[in-house]
């Protein structure tokens, strides 16, 4: 009989954990600025879709610290996108990017537990939620 395999995370060269941030968004501009930023932490990979899509049907492998959702879809491909992600990454942050506040995207990713940012994301809103998450991720 076989045994069951141990569940690995990956890890950096270093032997530390890497963190993972999934990102979903039509546009360049969004993933240009996160990547960026990653790029100065050096502490996590981007992984980018273009469509919820792809991200259902190529899910990435293991713990994933931050989905950001930034692609526009409707409110209730959104609300079910959310619901699965919770069930999927219990322990993953979310956040959604939206052209406006107040609406129907808003409340929905609200009620689906995540963060809301409103498009344009500035530079220090983004260093603020990566930072944040970052920190409060190591040692898990």
């Amino acid at each position: 009989m076989k045994e069951p395999q141990k569940k690995t995370n990956l890890q950096s060269r270093e032997g530390k954990k890497q963190e993972y941030i999934v990102m979903v968004c039509e546009g360049d501009a969004d993933t240009k600025q996160v990547s960026e930023l990653l790029l100065q932490v050096n502490r996590a990979t981007l992984i980018t879709y273009y469509r919820l899509e792809d991200l259902v049907l190529n899910r990435p492998n293991g713990e994933v610290a931050l989905f950001i959702l930034a692609d526009g879809d409707d409110v209730e491909m959104l609300s079910k996108m959310l619901e699965w992600l919770h069930y999927r990454w219990p322990h993953s942050r979310l956040a959604v990017v939206g052209n406006q506040g107040g609406g129907e995207v808003e409340i929905t990713a609200r009620k689906g537990g995540a963060y809301f940012l409103t498009r344009p994301v500035g530079r220090w809103e983004w260093e603020a939620l990566l930072h944040y998450l970052l920190q409060n991720t190591t040692g898990k």
